[in-house]
């Protein structure tokens, strides 16, 4: 190894052992914060400690970084270990500002390239939260134009959600109402309803829990106030699905550009027999300006995608 891969290797361990600690840190400051106010609390008189206590926990709890996180984690699917979760950011982000390094052979690398890789690990999991919400309401609209249906030919409405549910192709959609199906008969079918929340983002789910709520309130045919709701949610997919087309188009033109980019590159380089391609990689002020023109051109993807998206 030469002395640059050397200083290259020891700034890669010098930031992820920073990054390391400083976590342990933030835990350890928080912990002893927490301590200090359980010990402030039991030393004065009040009647109220065990309340204050409580509602003191239950705000910690909330704003725990751990606890966030968790809640992202179940609304992307990923079922593992928040310890997990959080080696793999570090390692994303180490091998990313790496890459970086290497590429410019200069420590500013780790500068430039770790916030691009949050920023690219935090596309990844709203990505995988969007197409999960997207699957749940597809295969929700399913589900209820199957329940109205068995509802109608006279069955109830119990074993017609149950049936409805099992019929789904979709394993996700499946294991999330088992959960449902599990803590209804324990805590109550509306308070079951708010749990989903924890496992998925839609609104048409609030749709159609508020729909049974009023349903099974004003009595009636029950299968009547549902079938109006698989209307609204029908109506809701297809104008999404419209939404996703429009925002394709979009996304397929700044890919274009992207492209014509890349091959005007190669042809310019093609034409100054490599002078271009030995500049940027040989040059280091060079290697500087490639990777700007990379990341300027990675934002433009970036701000064209938020302006054609539309979330109804």
């Amino acid at each position: 190894m030469n002395t640059l891969q050397i200083d290259i290797l020891l700034l890669f361990l010098i930031s992820f052992s920073a990054t390391a600690l400083l976590y342990v840190l933030l835990g350890e400051y928080k912990r002893v914060q927490h301590l200090a106010y359980i010990k402030e609390v039991i030393s004065s008189k009040n009647d109220d400690t065990n309340e204050i206590l409580s509602q003191k926990n239950e705000k910690l709890e909330k704003a725990s970084f751990l606890t966030k996180l968790e809640k992202l984690m179940l609304l992307a699917g990923l079922n593992f270990s928040v310890y997990i979760f959080i080696t793999i950011f570090l390692l994303f982000i180490s091998v990313i500002g790496s890459l970086f390094a290497l590429f410019l052979q200069h420590w500013s690398g780790y500068v430039i390239g770790i916030p691009f890789a949050i920023l690219i690990f935090w596309m990844i999991l709203q990505t995988l939260i969007v197409n999960r919400k997207k699957e749940f309401n597809r295969f929700l609209a399913v589900a209820i134009s199957v329940l109205v249906k068995m509802m109608k030919n006279g069955i109830g409405f119990e074993q017609a959600l149950t049936k409805s549910i099992e019929v789904s192709g979709s394993k996700m959609f499946k294991d999330i109402f088992s959960r449902f199906f599990q803590e209804k008969n324990a805590i109550g079918e509306e308070e079951a309803f708010k749990n989903l929340n924890k496992y998925v983002e839609s609104k048409e789910l609030l749709v159609f829990a508020l729909a049974i709520k009023i349903g099974r309130a004003s009595g009636g045919q029950f299968s009547n106030t549902l079938a109006k709701v698989e209307e609204t949610i029908n109506y809701r997919k297809k104008m999404q699905e419209k939404v996703d087309v429009v925002t394709r188009e979009g996304s397929f033109g700044s890919y274009i550009v992207v492209g014509i980019a890349i091959f005007l590159y190669f042809s310019m380089n093609g034409n100054f027999d490599g002078k271009l391609h030995e500049y940027f990689m040989t040059s280091e002020y060079g290697r500087f300006q490639l990777l700007g023109i990379g990341l300027w051109v990675f934002t433009g993807m970036i701000v064209n995608k938020m302006i054609t998206k539309v979330d109804k």
